[in-house]
This record gives C-alpha cells, sequence and structure tokens, in this order.
C-alpha cells in the first residue's frame, strides 16, 4: 500500500461504481429500465477496474478490505459489472493472508431503488434526437414525458444514502444503537417472495447479489465501506443528494462507463463530502 493519502481517514467511504459499456451507452441512447447487458469491452472495463483499482494493493482509493455492503441494482449491466468485481478483487484473499473478504465480510444486496432514471418517452432516444423538436431540453431541468421526475429519482436515492448513513454510524434511524438495519424496498419488492429466500453462494464461494430483508452493521467501525454498483444519472443525482443538494445539482456530475468515485465525510459523520469523482485511468491502454 503507497503512503496514505486524504481519500482516507478515521471515516467510512461509499464507493460508487457506474456500470461498464453496453450497446446503448456507446451510441448515446437514454437507457433507463431497457435491461440491456453489457458489450464484451464493458466486461472488458469491469474486469480492468477489478484488477487495476480493487484488487491492486498499491493504490489508496479503495480498501477492498473494509467493504462489507455492497448494494446493487438489478439490471443486467449493473449485476454484470458486479459480477466482475466479485470474481476479481471482491473474492480474492485480504491483503494478510486470511479469509477471502466477500464470504467473511460482504454482505452483497439487490434492490431496485438503485435502478436507472425512468426516461418515460425518451428510453432509447439520444439526446441529439431529442433537441430537434426541443432545442432548450434538459433531463434534470425538464425531466422525461411519461418517465421519472428529478425528485423521484431523488427519493430513491435519499432511501437509500439513510440506510448507508445509518449503516456506518451503527445507528437506526431514530438514532439509537442497532446492529442490524432493514433494507429499503419499493413497493412491488415489499410484495415479492424472492427477498424472502436465503442468498445463494456461487461456485466461487461468494455471495451474489439477492433481495434480502435485513443488513447486519460490523461491530469493527473501520470495517463499514459501501460499494454501490449502478447507473449514470442514478448516481449523479445521488451525489448530489448525498452532498444534501437538490437532486439537480447532478446535472454538473459527469460520470463515465466503469468509473469509480468516492464519497466519504470530513471531521464528523454528519459532514458528507465528495472525495473522488469519475475515476477511469485503470481504463487508459
Amino acid at each position: 500500500m503507497t503512503t496514505p493519502s486524504t481519500v482516507h481517514g478515521q471515516y467510512p467511504r461509499v464507493y460508487l461504481v457506474r456500470h461498464g459499456t453496453t450497446e446503448w451507452s456507446q451510441n448515446g441512447r437514454h437507457t433507463g429500465l431497457t435491461d440491456i447487458p453489457l458489450l464484451p469491452i464493458g466486461v472488458e472495463q469491469a474486469g480492468l477496474l477489478s484488477s487495476r483499482i480493487f484488487e491492486n494493493p498499491h493504490q489508496d482509493m479503495v480498501h477492498i478490505d473494509n467493504i462489507t455492503l455492497v448494494l446493487v441494482s438489478p439490471l443486467k449491466r449493473a449485476q454484470q459489472t458486479y459480477e466482475q468485481l466479485r470474481n476479481g478483487g471482491l473474492s480474492k484473499q485480504l491483503h494478510d493472508g486470511t479469509a477471502p473478504s466477500c464470504f467473511t465480510r460482504t454482505q452483497a444486496r439487490t434492490t431496485s431503488l438503485l435502478t436507472e432514471w425512468d426516461y418515460g418517452d425518451y428510453e432509447g432516444v439520444t439526446t441529439k434526437e431529442i433537441l430537434k423538436t426541443r432545442p432548450n431540453w434538459s433531463l434534470f431541468g425538464d425531466n422525461a414525458p411519461g418517465g421519472e421526475t428529478v425528485e423521484q429519482v431523488a427519493a430513491r436515492a435519499d432511501a437509500v444514502i439513510e440506510l448507508i448513513h445509518n449503516y456506518q454510524r451503527g445507528l437506526d434511524s431514530q438514532g439509537n444503537p442497532t446492529s442490524t438495519l432493514k433494507m429499503p424496498f419499493t413497493e412491488l419488492e415489499t410484495q415479492s417472495k424472492n427477498k424472502e429466500t436465503n442468498t445463494p453462494m456461487t461456485d466461487e464461494g461468494c455471495l451474489a447479489a439477492e433481495y434480502k430483508t435485513m443488513v447486519t452493521i460490523p461491530e469493527e467501525k473501520g470495517r463499514r465501506d459501501v460499494l454501490v454498483v449502478a447507473h449514470g444519472h442514478f448516481l449523479r443525482v445521488f451525489a448530489a443528494r448525498w452532498l444534501k443538494e437538490d437532486g439537480l445539482h447532478g446535472k454538473n456530475l459527469v460520470l463515465d462507463t466503469a468509473s469509480v468515485s468516492v464519497l466519504g465525510y470530513e471531521h464528523t459523520l454528519e459532514e458528507r463530502v465528495i472525495k473522488v469523482w469519475n475515476q477511469s485511468n485503470h481504463l487508459w491502454k
């Protein structure tokens, strides 16, 4: 490990990973709830993120051994990206040679709260095409007809942020110390029996991201880092809300595919900050 940088300190971190490249992201088409897979280049990008960042002991941006909770969108492109991390860095042995971190430390959960912005009538349409009929259109300012508003996306982000913030503080929503938290779910997931089943083991002995109702908070405060694998526009709103800003501020936070960003705290666990944004150097040839 290199000399510790300002990225690290006494407080836990939240790592945001945008999924790798898909056919639609490559072509600039708005990809909301359409469930398309990664292109081969997208799988390669996720693998590079794993090998050059998550598995790399010579960087000081991500401390893989401290990640004890992973939250993943249910859409294929996010699940495939997480799979590359799971089969790489997240399932390797800890740097001190002890048991695999994914098996012994990491809880992986899928939640539809992390799905991409619902673009409604603009699903599959490029911004260039939209501007032909709406010259001044902006997703963040004007939303999408038949889709979600930025306020609705922000509400989903807020539910996940509340979970993460409580997890990292070791408190419930009433501010009382707790060792477990209930996962936030959409109404559809609440009605689903799938989330009540036990999380299966993969062939690698590593936890897949499944729907489950509870998460356990580690006693060791230094082991409460969280990884979120989701989508570009959603994560931009998420970062704005992490800073307690209006979701509209996400307009100024561009995210590349297969990038990693780091959120955290300064001074106290109530002062939330962005430490690293849109890091994609691992994709350079």
